[in-house]
């Protein structure tokens, strides 16, 4: 039976990262890690969405302000878009300016967006931690982006340290980095995460009970 896709986030969050990807190796799937410079804003909060993924661009030379407006309209408009339990997974390359802030968080978490994964530059920080909105993010920068940046796509495949993330796929991120698991397969992932992670608790306790990491192993089969 498929699993609510609610309750498959809420699952996925409880999973360390490192056990997901210690799945997605079992199970002979790819282990898309993004980029360990993404940082996230709440470092302790686990975050666990369906990616919804956007490509920006720099405008160069930049357009100004009015002609701006019309050119970043695309954007805003797919902001009020999100569906529940997303990750936006946005990819900026060579730009320089913020490319998502407070305001824009409030429209996403109002959608039920429930994180960002942000190849670009953040700002408005200290309304972002007001709405408790999870950003793993590259850099900051005040600069406004209207005139100077807008949507070239969304819902494409998109490219973030030379690892390809797709629409659909599920976005799990914590303290130990950023993880994209084929749309497809996450569910199986998922069944055998936890299966894994139970297996984990049980090697915890012996090693405390001083256990060596390989009678661990052969009692349990992880380590």
């Amino acid at each position: 039976m498929a699993v609510e896709i609610a309750e498959l986030c809420e699952r996925y969050r409880r999973v360390p990262v490192s056990v997901v990807c210690d799945t997605l190796y079992e199970l002979g799937l790819p282990e898309r890690v993004l980029p360990s410079e993404l940082r996230p804003l709440l470092p302790g909060d686990p975050m666990a969405g369906i990616a919804y993924t956007l490509q920006g661009r720099a405008i160069h030379p930049p357009v100004g302000w009015e002609r701006g407006i019309e050119r970043i309209e695309s954007y805003l408009r797919m902001l009020g878009e999100l569906p529940p339990h997303s990750v936006l997974v946005s990819s900026n390359p060579g730009s320089e300016v913020g490319h998502f802030g407070e305001l824009t968080g409030n429209a996403a978490k109002q959608r039920g967006c429930v994180g960002v994964v942000l190849d670009g530059n953040l700002r408005d920080l200290d309304g972002l931690l007001d709405i408790g909105l999870q950003v793993f993010y590259r850099d900051l920068s005040p600069l406004n982006a209207i005139g100077r940046w807008e949507m070239a796509a969304s819902q494409v495949p998109v490219t973030i340290g030379g690892v390809l993330v797709e629409p659909g796929d599920l976005i799990v991120a914590g303290r130990d980095g950023v993880l994209a698991v084929p749309g497809g397969e996450k569910e199986r992932v998922l069944e055998r995460a936890e299966s894994i992670d139970s297996s984990e608790a049980l090697v915890r306790q012996d090693m405390r009970d001083g256990a060596s990491p390989w009678e661990g192993l052969e009692r349990h089969g992880h380590i």
